[in-house]
């Protein structure tokens, strides 16, 4: 069973009920087509935790707290959500940074949901 969790962006909680993330894990679609023949599992849906005020993510207590909990839950991929922007090399760049440290755990990283 692949374990996968969704990271989205703070800022967009205002708006945001998750529900276009979940429906399309729930429904395969977009960017999670890729588990189309396979059982997965949802481990998290975690907010940023704005890591942007301290430049590095691992150095924010909170961050650190959410990713040592994703690896106990055995999570396997990160999607982040369209909210934190469409590509990687122009999203957030808070999101990217925390991108590099799930990377640097040994967790991959896709850039989309829905």
């Amino acid at each position: 069973m692949k374990k996968i969790a969704i990271l989205a962006c703070l800022n967009a909680n205002d708006v945001c009920a998750g529900c276009a993330c979940l429906n399309a894990v729930y429904d395969r679609l977009a960017y999670f087509e890729r588990y189309a023949d396979q059982d997965i599992r949802l481990t998290a849906f975690m907010r940023c935790s704005h890591c942007v005020k301290t430049g590095n993510p691992m150095q924010d207590a909170g961050f650190v707290e959410k990713l040592d909990r994703l690896i106990r839950e055995g999570t396997e991929t990160v999607h982040i959500g369209i909210c934190a922007g469409r590509k990687e090399e122009d999203g957030c760049p808070g999101m990217r940074r925390m991108a590099d440290a799930f990377r640097a755990r040994g967790v991959e990283v896709v850039w989309g949901t829905h």
